[in-house]
């Protein structure tokens, strides 16, 4: 049997690449929950990039952004890609014992190169990092830093911990999703494939069971640390939102989920912080109670949280939408919360919410 490319697949960080890293920082400290431990700008030594690294539980999320200072005009990739996709995901970094051989054992299996094994260092040691292309105009990084003790990364200076932080709502990047064009997505699999060492453990096509418009591949690490959905549209003539979507805004990495264990009590602590979520119509909660399997589940609650629910035997998903975190209406976040097991990925939700949303279209 083939060695896996990582026998590890930890999500070391997501870097986000924003218009205004301080701004969207400031959102996610006040109104998720994050903590900012790091940050690299004009006052860390860093002229023209402004970055933070947020923690909450085990995610971590980076957000950088450009700007321009006397003659210099910023950093020319993050503008580049401002400019594309406004704000996105620009990597996902994995931790490796050896960025060398990570690099290497991806690049043999067909990866695409773009940037090769690197170290940076200050007087507090040195960090490795080297990448291969994901989709677009996103990356995934391979990434050491255990010889390392300074803030984060060289040109990072380390934040105070405010006093009396509240509780921790989000406790880790539950799956990254992304949408692609038609025939992509079995691209994208086998690159993964080969690249990193995903498997599809699920893939979802054409079939009575799926009136969604798309078509899903599920791919997860043999560990079970890093999952990877890839929606594509289904055909070009339906025009499904997946399709909508990328002909307006391009593929890429559409959402990241996050993974919470009290859905309720944290969809009400983020409405009380003014976070907005993504509403769906009252016909969805009158199929669920059509739905003799989610007897004994307390609907109204769900319904006045506006959450949602899937159910597998005795397991259940509860998924929440934070609405697009900047103005572009593409990249958003997901909360979900996995109940005894759960393991899939909702497609008998979808189908649910697809007939909702006829329903409600009848109803004009």
């Amino acid at each position: 049997m083939k060695q896996s490319v990582l026998a590890d697949h930890t999500i070391d960080y997501v870097e986000i690449y924003t218009p205004m890293a301080k701004a969207l920082a400031y959102w996610h400290t006040e109104a998720l929950g994050f903590t900012a431990v790091a940050c690299s700008d004009l006052e860390s030594g860093r002229a023209g990039i402004s970055s933070y690294v947020m923690e909450s539980g085990d995610a971590t999320v980076v957000l950088s952004s450009t700007y321009p200072i006397g003659a210099e005009r910023g950093d020319a990739e993050i503008a580049a890609f401002v400019r594309a996709n406004y704000c996105g995901v620009k990597r996902v970094a994995l931790r490796v014992p050896s960025v060398k051989q990570a690099f290497e054992r991806s690049i043999s299996g067909g990866a695409i190169p773009v940037k090769f094994p690197t170290r940076l260092e200050d007087e507090t040691g040195f960090i490795e990092e080297a990448a291969v292309k994901f989709y677009d105009h996103s990356e995934i990084v391979f990434s050491n830093r255990e010889s390392y003790n300074g803030a984060w990364k060289p040109g990072y200076r380390r934040l105070k911990r405010p006093p009396g932080a509240g509780k921790v709502r989000l406790q880790a990047i539950d799956h990254i999703a992304g949408e692609v064009r038609i025939n992509e997505s079995g691209y994208w699999t086998n690159y993964l494939t080969q690249a990193i060492g995903t498997r599809m453990v699920q893939s979802i096509g054409t079939g009575e069971d799926n009136k969604t418009g798309m078509l899903l591949n599920i791919n997860q690490s043999p560990d079970k640390k890093l999952t990877l959905v890839i929606a594509e549209p289904e055909n070009y003539m339906s025009k499904s939102k997946v399709q909508k979507n990328i002909e307006t805004f391009g593929p890429g990495i559409h959402h990241l989920a996050f993974a919470t264990d009290d859905m309720v009590a944290t969809t009400r602590a983020f409405r009380e912080k003014n976070v907005e979520f993504v509403r769906f119509p009252d016909s969805y909660y009158a199929l669920l109670r059509d739905n003799p399997d989610l007897r004994g589940i307390d609907l109204d609650s769900l319904q006045e949280e506006g959450i949602l629910i899937d159910k597998e035997q005795d397991t259940y998903l509860l998924q929440k939408f934070i609405k697009p975190i900047s103005d572009r209406p593409f990249f958003l976040y997901e909360i979900v919360q996995r109940v005894n097991g759960y393991c899939g990925f909702a497609l008998n939700n979808i189908n649910v919410l697809k007939r909702a949303e006829e329903m409600e279209i009848q109803k004009v």
